[in-house]
């Protein structure tokens, strides 16, 4: 029994390691980066602590890079659960099952920094963004027209101004 408790402390251990080595060696290179091509203060900053905090939220995780490999009918089961709550809203309410499986395979997390812009007015649309956590301003001419929250499906509307991630994250 002490034997099952040690290697099971020992594996935990070197899971624990092996995350903290593996964010040691990406903040490393992306500091290597920055030296690299001589970004600005600024920049740098914004990397930094996008890194930092995508590293917090996910542990160094990338879902979509992690699931790339697995078979599509798999990968269709994993996305579905991962996106029940996006697949559920009323939007969707007439999609077939078959059409959820599809569209959930193209959906992709990403996280914002509170203060980064989604798009900027002009930007060509390359995505429906969902905020599934936190909250966004709608600007236009640095004035907040609205803000939206959990659940919002929010398109780019040219006329309308710049999408920005709100304070909450």
């Amino acid at each position: 029994m002490h034997a099952l408790v040690f290697g099971n402390v020992t594996a935990i251990i070197q899971r624990m390691y092996s995350r903290w080595s593996q964010y040691h060696t990406r903040t490393k290179d992306l500091k290597d980066f920055i030296r690299v091509h001589h970004l600005p203060q600024g920049l740098k900053q914004r990397m930094l602590e996008y890194f930092q905090t995508t590293w917090s939220v996910n542990n160094g995780i990338d879902s979509n890079e992690l699931l790339k490999d697995f078979p599509d009918e798999l990968r269709s089961d994993i996305t579905m659960h991962l996106n029940k709550e996006i697949l559920e809203l009323s939007l969707f309410a007439s999609a077939s099952r078959g059409c959820l499986r599809s569209l959930s395979l193209h959906i992709k997390t990403t996280f914002c920094a509170p203060g980064e812009y989604l798009l900027r007015q002009g930007d060509a649309l390359q995505a429906i963004f969902f905020v599934c956590s936190g909250s966004m301003e709608v600007l236009k001419d640095g004035m907040v027209l609205a803000i939206l929250g959990e659940t919002w499906c929010w398109l780019y509307w040219e006329k309308h101004g710049e999408g920005r991630e709100g304070r909450d994250g």
